[in-house]
């Protein structure tokens, strides 16, 4: 082979592999809504969470000086399709990340924040809330290995009350329920 045609080819191939890279990069800022938009229930949302989210202690700890700091309003929540590129996040951002894909699947689900006051020192928890069939489920998989023994989905309950027994029956390292509750999400998105 000449030099003329090795450097030809190389220019070709190296073109080839940038415009795959270019192309790569348009479709991951849209995987999210794509993923999304194929899946058909609220398992799909459960087992996407179960099978990628990783809990950052790291992330956590920001944001409980956050809290700290600025109270409620110092809450971020990191935006889904962030979390979707990168698995990491706490508890608020998977509720965050269940909420809007529970919406994007069935807006009939009407998903909606709980929000778990910890009685005892320590973090405070967020989950997600849905309907089925008249009946709440809750997903929860922003938790780290302390608090594995809540992660999932549970349900189907009668009512939020029912979630509260649920909870109060579990026996876990610094977790103890102070008050359960609908709440809206009083932080911002990043």
């Amino acid at each position: 082979m000449t030099k003329n045609v090795w450097a030809y080819m190389t220019r070709a191939t190296l073109a080839l592999v940038l415009t795959v890279a270019w192309c790569v990069g348009f479709a991951v800022a849209g995987d999210y809504e794509n993923t999304v938009s194929g899946w058909t229930d609220h398992k799909d949302v459960a087992a996407w969470l179960e099978n990628n989210f990783v809990f950052d202690k790291k992330r956590q700890g920001i944001i409980q000086k956050r809290l700290k700091s600025q109270g409620p309003s110092g809450l971020l929540i990191r935006d889904p399709e962030t979390l979707f590129n990168d698995s990491k996040g706490y508890c608020g951002d998977s509720a965050n990340f269940a909420l809007d894909a529970l919406s994007r699947v069935d807006p009939e689900y009407n998903p909606r924040w709980i929000f778990i006051e910890n009685s005892k020192p320590g973090a405070n928890h967020w989950v997600t809330g849905y309907t089925v069939e008249g009946k709440l489920y809750v997903m929860d998989f922003g938790t780290g290995k302390k608090w594995q023994a809540i992660q999932g989905v549970h349900g189907p309950y009668g009512s939020l009350d029912e979630y509260v027994a649920y909870l109060k029956s579990v026996n876990m390292k610094g977790f103890g329920v102070a008050d359960v509750r609908w709440r809206d999400m009083p932080g911002t998105v990043d």
